[in-house]
């Protein structure tokens, strides 16, 4: 009895104290004052509280109830699951009129109409629910049928049965493990105990009884220690003489032995027990000076770690044959033992991408594992309020949620995952892209083809930058050949601002297409440019399914931004091989820039994107046709003409000021001009007046000297 109250009242003690640390923090303060808070603004204290929750074998959930007496949080675990917990708390708390003092009572699993699930809730506010001046209150449930497991072991004696009672007389503990949740406050004996009796016998269902009570150290609760009394005395009588001729015979062997076994046996003892307070475990407890009961506490600490391996194993199970696409059937067969789906119930399946918002800054795969934790922590707080959500690690930037629901609930959850998508960059900058699926009322094996479906979508959406979240069709779309054949249409004619709107059109159309089905499009696509353009390298035809250049530049590409480019540059290199067809060279083309250059070098707009535009073709390829026929950037080029036309002009009108030679070379601001020449000749633009005017002068004089 002394074992099962230490460790009974030191968890209930544990809780206790997590329940005031959660009621007096900023943001249990924040959810139960202020109604129009939104639960996705206290991410980082819903992540704490979960993996409190995460880590007890018997912790059920953690509530808020605010001012106006509504849940404004429900974070639930996975040691089980009480059906409309959410709905009907208030209601029992208000029914029990409690405002600190815990109470027991049953609630209906969602798994089965036929279950109950036996809680000790344990509420904390300032007045009771029913008062004026209720401010909110937190609430902590525990699951009794967990938390009975560590206090007794599986094996059941018919002859001593221990009992656990509230002030109520409901019953929170029991060796037999079959009356959690009951109210015994009508049986006389347990009147008795609770009156603070300590030992008594009473007769029961035929037989007679001796009782052993004590209040235990957790206020407001008693053990009671019953065991069959009449035969206790049959055995006693039974074996008295064989146990007094025993101990007569051996009494003084015994004595010799004890002094000589006992510093063998109790030193190894003490030197185990010290071994394990120093472990990693033990440091999470208080210490003992108790060892037994120091080694109880820590075997539940040690059976909550391998609960916790034994459920992170069974995940990473599921999780592996998700991607993998195999055990269809263990896989749903998992999922419904764990309680995460359940039979005759629909559920749906959620499958969130994340990346960094900017995607050149890329993270390390620690602040990859920090914002995934996060993200699961909002989504899985949100995707609760529309059933049981159980989230997975997919991945270093994927995410899966299975939520048990209700039918024709796709809508719903559609406007959940926008909501905390919100809620999520509001706190990090993360992109995410979102896919959630239509109600299956299979076993659960379908999950697996399900998810390497949405994974095919997501990747496709992810690469065309698609943010808004989606619903998984039931089968597949084609795009229509009008597309592709606008796009080749327009390079033909060489319009290039209809080319690249039909580009964006057919991409927008992919949108909705798994990644293998958009790549073949996209690869059709390019090789029907590369034959209108005569590119070589990309027309060719493969033998093989999904290789070549095409393939492997398309596997490449990390977003939209960089595809249009990629389009956009196989447009400017087709459009120039069709203009030499036409006759027109990629030499004449230039010549054309060169010539537009020597006659528009005052135009101070004169830029690299501003000839390309001219000519049709992007900057890019301008640039590097224009280095390769001319010898020299565009730039430099300009830089030279100008120059060379303002040492002319400086020359041919000595009395044109400088800022007037500027802005007849194409520079706004007389200034930059001085610089720019100044870098170019070595000297500014007046002193390279003033030295030619001398120098003409000095040259004048003397000649008139010669000729005289």
């Amino acid at each position: 009895m002394g074992n099962t109250d230490a460790v009974f009242s030191r968890n209930l003690s544990d809780a206790r104290e997590l329940l005031m640390e959660w009621y007096a923090s900023a943001d249990g303060v924040s959810l139960r004052l202020d109604s129009d808070t939104d639960a996705l603004d206290h991410m980082s204290f819903i992540n704490r509280v979960q993996e409190t929750l995460r880590g007890s074998s018997w912790l059920q959930s953690v509530c808020f109830i605010n001012r106006e007496r509504q849940m404004a949080l429900n974070m639930g675990s996975n040691v089980s699951y009480p059906e409309n917990l959410e709905r009907i708390l208030v209601d029992k708390i208000t029914q029990e009129d409690s405002r600190n003092e815990p109470f027991a009572w049953k609630v209906k699993s969602y798994q089965s109409d036929q279950e109950m699930i036996p809680l000790l809730t344990m509420p904390m506010a300032e007045a009771p629910v029913g008062n004026e001046n209720f401010a909110g209150m937190t609430v902590v449930n525990i699951d009794l049928a967990q938390l009975n497991k560590g206090l007794f072991s599986d094996e059941q004696e018919e002859q001593f049965r221990i009992y656990i009672f509230n002030a109520d007389g409901m019953v929170v503990g029991s060796s037999s493990r079959e009356e959690l949740g009951e109210d015994w406050s009508g049986k006389e004996w347990v009147r008795r105990v609770l009156d603070g009796e300590g030992q008594f016998e009473m007769k029961e269902d035929g037989k007679r009884w001796e009782i052993l009570a004590a209040s235990m150290q957790y206020q407001g609760f008693w053990i009671a220690a019953q065991s069959d009394y009449v035969t206790q005395i049959m055995n006693i009588n039974s074996i008295f003489y064989i146990i007094t001729a025993v101990l007569l015979l051996a009494a003084g062997v015994i004595i010799l032995l004890m002094v000589l076994v006992s510093r063998r046996i109790f030193q190894p003892f003490h030197q185990v027990v010290g071994s394990l307070k120093q472990s990693e475990i033990a440091e999470k407890m208080d210490p003992e000076k108790d060892e037994v009961a120091f080694l109880e506490h820590f075997y539940q600490g040690v059976s909550s770690q391998m609960q916790l391996m034994n459920d992170k194993k069974e995940k990473d199970f599921i999780v592996k044959n998700m991607l993998l696409g195999t055990q269809g059937r263990e896989v749903g067969l998992l999922l419904r033992q764990k309680g995460i789906l359940f039979e005759g119930k629909p559920y749906y399946m959620a499958v969130v991408f994340l990346e960094s918002e900017d995607r050149e800054d890329s993270l390390s795969m620690q602040e990859y594992d920090m914002l995934r934790n996060m993200v699961s922590g909002v989504f899985v707080t949100a995707l609760e309020q529309n059933g049981r959500c159980t989230g997975f690690e997919a991945g270093l930037r994927r995410l899966l949620f299975l939520i048990s629901g209700k039918e024709e609930q796709t809508q719903e959850l559609l406007e959940t995952l926008q909501r905390a998508e919100s809620s999520a960059r509001r706190l990090s900058p993360v992109r995410l892209y979102m896919m959630v699926s239509e109600g299956f009322q299979d076993d659960g094996s379908g999950c697996v083809r399900s998810f390497r479906r949405m994974n095919e979508y997501l990747k496709t959406r992810q690469l065309l930058g698609c943010t808004e979240a989606a619903v998984l069709p039931q089968a597949d779309e084609r795009i229509s050949e009008d597309g592709t054949e606008r796009i080749v249409e327009c390079l033909k004619k060489r319009d290039k601002p209809g080319y690249l709107e039909a580009v964006d059109a057919l991409l927008s159309a992919c949108g909705m297409m798994p990644y293998e089905a958009f790549a073949a499009q996209l690869e059709l696509l390019v090789r029907q440019i590369a034959r209108a353009g005569k590119i070589v390298r990309y027309a060719e035809g493969y033998k093989q399914k999904n290789t070549g250049p095409v393939r492997e530049h398309i596997a490449a590409l990390s977003g939209r931004e960089e595809l249009v480019l990629w389009l956009e540059s196989l447009y400017d290199e087709a459009a120039l091989s069709i203009s030499k067809v036409a006759g027109h060279s990629t030499a004449a083309l230039m010549e054309e820039a060169v010539d537009y250059i020597r006659n528009n070098y005052d135009d101070s707009s004169l830029s690299v994107n501003l000839l390309a535009d001219r000519l049709n073709i992007s900057a890019a390829y301008f640039g590097k046709l224009f280095t390769e026929f001319t010898g020299t950037k565009m730039l430099d080029y300009v830089l030279k003409v100008r120059m060379e036309k303002a040492r002319e002009l400086l020359l041919s009108e000595p009395d044109c000021d400088i800022a007037r030679i500027a802005e007849l070379v194409g520079y706004n601001n007389s200034t930059y001009f001085t610089t720019a020449f100044k870098k170019y000749y070595g000297v500014t633009p007046s002193r390279f007046r003033e030295y030619h005017v001398t120098e003409r002068l000095r040259e004048g004089e003397e000649g008139e000297e010669n000729g005289s």
